[in-house]
């Protein structure tokens, strides 16, 4: 069963876009918070860190954050790690990868 379960997680990684696998790192960080596993939440955020694209304002706020959760999860404060990356894992969801599906309203074509 194990093996059908990493295929599965595999494909879905091969498939994902790049919004999509920035939702699945946060999804890691915030499962491995929940097993207060300090190396994975430090890995994964990294991991995000040198995603960050410096060219927009934003990444130095995601940087310092992201940094800020580091050094909380090696303090064993994995509740609020976890609570800031759940916020923001959702916004992301919300507004990049469910927003970025929505139908372009000009490319609608209706014959009427």
């Amino acid at each position: 069963m194990k093996k059908i379960v990493d295929t599965y997680q595999r494909q879905a990684i091969l498939n994902a876009s790049p919004t999509e696998l920035i939702t699945k790192l946060y999804d890691l960080a915030i499962q491995a918070c929940y097993r207060k596993d300090e190396k994975r939440v430090v890995e994964v955020l990294s991991t995000l860190i040198r995603g960050l694209n410096f060219d927009y304002d934003i990444a130095g706020s995601l940087f310092n954050l992201y940094e800020y959760c580091q050094r909380q999860a090696r303090k064993g404060e994995f509740d609020e790690v976890r609570e800031l990356l759940e916020g923001i894992r959702d916004t992301w969801d919300e507004h990049v990868v469910k927003g970025s599906k929505k139908p372009d309203k000009g490319s609608f074509n209706h014959k009427g």
